[in-house]
């Protein structure tokens, strides 16, 4: 025996979900039971469809393609439209005859006169299984308090919601900006650890030396200066400064230190032009350039004790040569590769916020390029917390690529201070015309 359901859609329904036979029926649990459904067309829902029908909008469009079919059955051409659906029959019929009974309901809305038409086709037909279709539940209500039942409309069924002219203008930036990317350079960035391999995060253990405060370098000065007040030169002054402010830096130059070395490959579709790569430290991380051993500045500097120079003899009056500072002459420079990386403004000597290096035009799909980086902390803290951050920026790039890594250290503390005051107590007088005949050794 065939099972039979007679539905009487609110307007929505014709409006707002998929086209009647792109709809999954079986989907509702409330139709599962039924070989034929019976969608039930009735005036107020019909008059609706006709307000609506000659909109530019997917509404209208939707509304016009029912008009279509309801005036066919007014006609008289059809008794009923059947849906395609392989499973199940699904026939759509007219029922503007039906009037609602009076004093049912107030009948101010458009939903009530559809649930008086419901009930009236309902009391008609007892023999009939009638409820009313909506997804809204306003008019879940009016049919309830009409003793109506009703099934609802599964959210599947339902069509999204037309874009607003906001959202269509949003998604015509977004594809644009698609568009854009696709024709610049694109970068993969990793951060590499000692055997090659990407990590996430950079942990270990350090010397952990912070800098002097202003306070204390002038402090420090004011006592070289009480003790040699004929030999505080200018520039001897100046010098004893530099070293004390890179105190910190220049004991982990001579320990252990943590590395990276940031791998960066340009796979998109065009070179980056003057491409700028920044390697910043956030936090108390200071990062400097790893040298060979056989650099003049590693055997020069790093290896030799820390310490301050002795005071000028009456008749030398030069410039002493500080422990942490190499004049370098950059004016006889061959001319640059276009395709190769350099420092900027030069190669920092000592550990600094930012590495910076530029390429005028960075190839793309050609071979990684990687940066490796030691890690300094300006800190005395037990547990160093900080990032470490890789920015490239280029002219044909319209924002930065960014890469960021955590940096978690145990810190083995250094008493700057303690230091500083042991390098200046064992300043002496210089007296055979030789700087830097007393030293200390270095931690």
């Amino acid at each position: 025996m065939t099972s039979s359901i007679y539905l009487f859609p609110d307007t929505n329904f014709f409006l707002h979900c998929e086209a009647l036979e792109e709809i999954d029926w079986q989907i509702s649990e409330d139709l599962a039971g039924f070989d034929e459904i019976h969608l039930l067309l009735c005036l107020p829902a019909l008059q609706e469809i006709d307000d609506l029908k000659y909109r530019s909008t997917p509404e209208g469009r939707r509304a016009n393609k029912v008009y279509k079919i309801a005036r066919r059955l007014i006609t008289g051409e059809a008794s009923y439209q059947t849906i395609d659906n392989d499973k199940l029959t699904v026939r759509l019929h007219e029922e503007t005859g039906l009037r609602p009974y009076p004093d049912l309901l107030d009948y101010g809305t458009p939903d009530e006169r559809i649930v008086g038409c419901a009930h009236a086709y309902r009391s008609d037909h007892p023999d009939k299984d009638v409820r009313f279709l909506t997804h809204d539940a306003g008019a879940m209500a009016i049919a309830r308090n009409a003793n109506v039942p009703w099934v609802m409309v599964p959210d599947q069924w339902r069509k999204d919601p037309p874009p607003t002219a906001a959202e269509r203008e949003n998604t015509k930036l977004k594809a644009e900006i698609k568009h854009l990317r696709q024709t610049e350079p694109q970068f993969d960035i990793h951060f590499l650890g000692l055997d090659g391999e990407e990590i996430d995060k950079i942990d270990g253990q350090c010397l952990a030396a912070r800098s002097l405060t202003d306070g204390e370098v002038s402090q420090l000065l004011g006592q070289l200066q009480g003790r040699f007040p004929r030999s505080s030169t200018s520039e001897w002054i100046e010098d004893c400064e530099r070293i004390l402010r890179d105190l910190h830096t220049s004991i982990q130059h001579q320990s252990e230190r943590l590395s990276v070395e940031i791998a960066v490959e340009n796979h998109g579709t065009v070179p980056a032009k003057d491409a700028l790569i920044e390697i910043i430290g956030h936090g108390p991380i200071l990062l400097g350039v790893p040298l060979d051993d056989d650099d003049d500045y590693y055997k020069m500097y790093r290896k030799e004790p820390v310490q301050l120079p002795s005071t000028p003899s009456l008749f030398d009056r030069r410039m002493f040569g500080s422990a942490i500072s190499v004049p370098l002459d950059y004016s006889k420079r061959p001319p640059r590769d276009p395709n190769t990386f350099y420092y900027k403004p030069n190669r920092p000597i000592e550990p600094v916020e930012t590495i910076t290096l530029e390429c005028q035009q960075w190839r793309h799909e050609t071979d990684t390029e990687y940066f490796p980086a030691e890690i300094y902390v300006d800190s005395e803290s037990p547990i160093i917390e900080g990032t470490i951050e890789c920015r490239i920026h280029a002219e044909n790039l319209s924002s930065p690529a960014r890469a960021f890594i955590q940096v978690e250290i145990m810190g083995q503390i250094v008493d700057i201070a303690e230091r500083a005051a042991q390098m200046v107590a064992q300043v002496t007088p210089r007296t055979s015309g030789r700087s830097g005949d007393f030293t200390i050794s270095p931690y």
